[in-house]
């Protein structure tokens, strides 16, 4: 078994998304298996471990299906969303006054919502994604509980950068290698077998988790325990990170757990970006 990679050229997460990954990559790279053979991430997220392990043979998923659908069209029609990003973002740039900047994310935010009602996953839809995703308020992925809708406010932002096109264009080079699905975690890794790594990285216990329509319950967080051990038994690799809380440590008890520090780049109240969170491994 080898890791392998695609190259060694840096890439950056096309979209912000609150727990990413890149502060602690260092930390997560260091408790890496040494070799593994397919790598599964069934809460992919921002995808900041992803782009930067670059494996050659993935499967990646979500439970935001705009988010997945952001990723098909990046690895399937690069040129065309970075024609419909430039467009927006030249839109957005060429408005004057915060007024007329905040009317037009407002408006995009209602037919980004309408496809979200219909089930909508289009080219737009994903271009759509990312203008809220960089001009709404501190780059955070926010769904009502009540409406499932996304519904956080504008950012205030005097100019948008909706992308680089270098970056763009490789993070579609990775995506060519993976299997990109949509739904419950359990079910993304159905297939992983002995050899095989898979790294968890579901919304933490006790924080923030409206990045889905439903959050992520306690009960969810005990089926992601069942199916760690299940895939212990089975041989699969398995790395899991969450909050540093006495729960998480209770209900990982029989695992190696390292606590290590991390500053959050996207948290609702900007005093409070500075904790402490958990490595869980399995070998």
């Amino acid at each position: 078994m080898a890791k392998k990679m695609i190259s060694e050229v840096t890439i950056e997460p096309i979209v912000k998304w609150a727990g990413g990954k890149r502060q602690l990559l260092p930390q997560i790279k260091e408790m890496l298996p040494e070799s593994y053979n397919r790598y599964y991430e069934p809460f992919v997220g921002g995808g900041a471990l992803f782009l930067d392990l670059k494996p050659e043979d993935a499967v990646i998923n979500d439970f935001n299906s705009q988010l997945t659908n952001l990723y098909i069209q990046v690895r399937d029609n690069c040129s065309a969303l970075e024609a419909n990003l430039t467009e927006m973002q030249d839109r957005y740039n060429s408005l004057e006054t915060q007024d007329e900047k905040r009317a037009l994310y407002n408006q995009t935010r209602v037919q980004y919502n309408e496809n979200l009602t219909q089930k909508l996953h289009t080219l737009h839809s994903a271009a759509q994604f990312i203008f809220l995703n960089k001009t709404c308020f501190n780059g955070l992925y926010k769904v009502s509980k009540k409406k499932k809708e996304f519904n956080t406010a504008f950012g205030k932002y005097a100019r948008a950068k909706l992308f680089e096109s270098g970056n763009l264009q490789a993070v579609s080079n990775v995506l060519a290698n993976a299997r990109i699905c949509t739904g419950d975690f359990a079910d993304a890794c159905m297939e992983a077998q002995a050899g095989d790594f898979v790294f968890f990285d579901s919304p933490y216990y006790g924080t923030f988790d409206t990045y889905q329509a439903g959050g992520f319950s306690e009960a969810d967080h005990i089926r992601l325990h069942n199916l760690f051990k299940d895939l212990t038994n089975r041989g699969v690799m398995c790395m899991l990170t969450n909050s540093n809380t006495k729960y998480i440590k209770n209900l990982y008890f029989d695992f190696d757990i390292r606590v290590v520090d991390v500053r959050r780049s996207i948290n609702r109240n900007g005093n409070d970006r500075k904790g402490t969170e958990v490595i869980i491994t399995n070998y």
